[in-house]
């Protein structure tokens, strides 16, 4: 089976987002140790938004050009050392800014799909570039934002005019709306890899796109009463590395708490108690491809333990691979 080991490369965006060192460069820091010994590549969804960002403000601020330089050289080594370097947008960075102490992050426009079509054009445009400008490599895999992607119909025209060819947003059955985000994937293929063209959700086995949908599993309650707990009995091991805050999601968390909820297969924190559980899963549906959700900045000491656990496990009997030795198609 191939096993992609995927991760968000990006601080929070909340009012407290956290620093780049502790968010990105430190727990990222950890996973290329765990890379190194085992011997496997991950695949890192860079926020390429937040470079440019960087990139403006760093001649003005040396505390941005010491994040600047830092995000640079670790996407560098990652690079070159064989780990995939995909594109990750986050298009509330064209309405934010540095104050000169912290990012004022306006998220009133979270989604790709809330630009006109000429913004979108740029911001793929440019937000892909900046990623291959740093790798010398060709970025042609994507992943939206906040699972945010619909409706793609906006996005098409974009993603064919540079070359993405590959999505990995869509978790079956994964559905979520507040005012500032929201996707819908209830009707999304039960596969791990098919097909689209103006839909992520409807297979088209003549479409432009494939979609490797990052892996799905239902959770019940008992599940986060035993992560609420664990994080306040030992927070050492089950607290985030990143020091900022996610963005409210309302009701979620009671949601999680009272019913069964469908969740990403995620290395974040205690949900890397899953992952085994997840794998036979997979193979039950004789489905080919794991794809493994994760964040640096919520990395816990636990998790990592976790992570490499299970690479030990598991290398020698599955691939834990990367879109670009296994998906990459010619457009």
């Amino acid at each position: 089976m191939n096993i992609l080991v995927t991760f968000d490369y990006e601080i929070y965006f909340g009012v407290n987002h956290g620093t780049v060192d502790k968010c990105i460069i430190y727990p990222t820091s950890e996973l290329i140790r765990i890379a190194e010994i085992h011997k496997v590549n991950f695949c890192f969804f860079v926020d390429s938004g937040f470079i440019l960002k960087l990139a403006e403000y760093k001649r003005t601020f040396p505390q941005l050009e010491k994040d600047y330089a830092s995000i640079i050289a670790q996407i560098k080594y990652l690079s070159d050392s064989g780990h995939d370097i995909q594109l990750h947008i986050h298009p509330h960075w064209e309405d934010s800014y540095y104050d000169g102490e912290r990012w004022i992050i306006n998220t009133s426009r979270y989604k790709l799909v809330d630009f006109n079509d000429s913004d979108i054009s740029s911001i793929v445009r440019r937000y892909k570039n900046i990623l291959g400008e740093i790798t010398g490599k060709e970025i042609f895999a994507y992943r939206a934002g906040g699972w945010c992607m619909q409706p793609f119909r906006k996005l098409q025209k974009a993603f064919k005019e540079n070359r993405i060819s590959l999505d990995s947003s869509v978790f079956r059955n994964g559905a979520y709306s507040s005012l500032q985000y929201a996707y819908d994937f209830r009707n999304s293929p039960n596969k791990d890899i098919y097909k689209f063209d103006d839909d992520p959700i409807v297979e088209n086995q003549d479409g432009y796109f494939t979609e490797l949908p990052i892996s799905s599993i239902f959770n019940s309650p008992i599940f986060f009463w035993k992560l609420f707990f664990l994080g306040r009995k030992n927070p050492y091991l089950h607290k985030p590395l990143g020091d900022g805050r996610a963005i409210p999601a309302p009701g979620q968390r009671k949601k999680m708490l009272t019913r069964y909820t469908n969740c990403t297969v995620s290395v974040d924190g205690y949900n890397a108690q899953l992952l085994e559980k997840s794998l036979k899963i997979t193979k039950k549906k004789k489905f080919d491809n794991l794809v493994i959700i994760g964040h640096p900045k919520s990395l816990s000491r636990y998790s990592i333990l976790k992570l490499e656990e299970f690479i030990r496990k598991n290398k020698t009997t599955h691939s834990f691979t990367t879109y670009t030795n296994k998906f990459k198609i010619d457009k």
